[in-house]
């Protein structure tokens, strides 16, 4: 099944408001079981558990979409991504700083789902919390 452009773009923006309302267990209806990517873990579960650690070191963490280029069944989003260190994340210690960061990821639909995902989000969100470039202090 080959979605049109306006479909893509459609589904990606429920996706993205998906995560940033947190709703986990509902990420089955846009993210494929076997999907793979830029995770250390492929697969549904995986990638929700990479989203968690986001939201447990961020809990008001959100993205907020500005740029989004679709081809066929592939996309590339720029997004820019804010919240608050409150939790740990790949080992750093909470700072209690509100970080802004700038992500591009790349998306590959199969069968109106994403089937792959390539994306900097967490060495960006690492370089935000221990350099000075990122935080809103």
């Amino acid at each position: 099944m080959r979605l049109e452009r306006a479909e893509v773009a459609a589904l990606y923006e429920r996706y993205l408001a998906c995560c940033n309302e947190h709703r986990f267990d509902q990420l089955g209806e846009f993210v494929s079981e076997q999907v793979s990517g830029s995770g250390t873990t492929d697969g549904l579960a995986g990638y929700i558990d990479r989203l968690k650690t986001v939201h447990t070191a961020f809990p008001d963490y959100r993205w907020d979409l500005q740029e989004l280029v679709v081809e066929h069944d592939t996309i590339a989003a720029r997004l820019i991504g804010q919240g608050t260190h409150t939790g740990p994340f790949g080992g750093i210690a909470p700072t209690g700083r509100r970080i802004r960061t700038q992500e591009l990821v790349m998306y590959r639909f199969a069968d109106g789902k994403i089937v792959q995902c390539w994306g900097d989000l967490f060495p960006v969100v690492r370089d935000a919390i221990t350099g000075p470039a990122g935080a809103e202090t």
